[in-house]
């Protein structure tokens, strides 16, 4: 009688686990998730024991993305690469990385997200090709929260073109217009959600201090009659800035700028200018705004002050655009 009553006690449970949502086994197409939490279940990153400066949480992140179990990506700083039918041009775009790559593909040929071999951690962003680029800075103005999706794979393919069953990843932390991140498990996600979240309060306290420091050195810059000299170590990082930017590699030109004006903030500034287009040229509109807006503190009235600002109006479109569509 005993081993009767544990039987449909297993056998009630298991329907009532089935009636939840998001609570059936996943079955071979990969349309229902394994676990138990149900759908729009969200978290909120806080600070963990141990992780409590943005270099723990580099160094956190470093490990996490090392493991055997990197998050998937849907990068959409390049328009128009999210579907079966411009496959060809993902490939091309992300052409020269190592590893197995994958792409998964939900009912309606969308592309869900792409599972890479490895994702790096450094010490300005998180670089999982050289062309997909996540920079912390791109956290200002951006909440962080998991949520538990109900997009599930239908179908997944290699680069090479071999057809694969699909792998559920449905906690996601998404950045409009630019970057998700999809994982398989849930302290996975929680854990590279709290590390973002202590490195975003960190730049947040910084950008608020170095920007009312740049302010008062602006007004000041201003009023100089005789400019202070570029310095030449600024020169060498410009020119190294200018030939990675013929070269488009454009994180690479980015790091150079951001170490000249690291030098001097009021010295040259047609770093900010370039830094502006620069970012605006990965999609990165918020960072392009604001280096723009730099630039014509420093420089109101250079030649270029009006197509500068009349830029800042493009770029304001352009990112409503982006997270209007995201």
């Amino acid at each position: 009688m005993s081993q009767l009553k544990a039987l449909l006690g297993l056998t009630l449970y298991l329907s009532i686990m089935a009636a939840l949502p998001g609570c059936a086994p996943m079955d071979s197409g990969g349309s229902q998730p394994k676990d138990v939490i149900p759908a729009g279940y969200t978290y909120h990153p806080q600070p963990r024991p141990g992780i409590e400066s943005p270099e723990a949480a580099k160094k956190d992140l470093a490990a996490l993305l090392a493991g055997s179990k990197n998050p998937g990506i849907k990068y959409y700083g390049q328009p128009g690469l999210n579907t079966t039918a411009n496959e060809g041009a993902l490939k091309a775009f992300i052409q020269g990385k190592s590893g197995p790559i994958t792409f998964w593909y939900d009912g309606q040929n969308e592309l869900l997200f792409m599972a890479f071999s490895g994702s790096s951690a450094l010490d300005d962003r998180i670089e999982v090709h050289p062309r997909i680029l996540f920079f912390y800075t791109d956290l200002l103005g951006h909440s962080i929260v998991v949520e538990k999706t109900t997009e599930w794979p239908a179908w997944g393919r290699h680069v090479e073109g071999k057809n694969l069953g699909g792998l559920v990843r449905p906690y996601k932390i998404h950045f409009p217009g630019l970057i998700s991140f999809v994982f398989e498990d849930l302290p996975d996600a929680q854990r590279f959600a709290d590390d973002l979240f202590v490195i975003q309060q960190a730049l947040q306290k910084n950008r608020d201090e170095r920007l009312a420091i740049f302010q008062a050195k602006a007004a000041q810059y201003r009023g100089m009659k005789v400019k202070p000299p570029v310095s030449e170590e600024q020169r060498k990082y410009i020119v190294q800035a200018n030939a990675l930017n013929q070269q488009r590699d454009y994180a690479g030109a980015i790091e150079l700028y951001s170490k000249t004006i690291e030098l001097d903030p009021v010295s040259y500034p047609e770093a900010y200018f370039n830094l502006a287009l620069l970012s605006a040229q990965m999609q990165r509109f918020k960072p392009a705004i604001a280096y723009m807006q730099q630039y014509l503190l420093l420089a109101p009235a250079a030649k270029d002050a009006r197509g500068g600002q009349d830029k800042i109006y493009e770029w304001e479109m352009m990112l409503q655009k982006k997270e209007r569509q995201q």
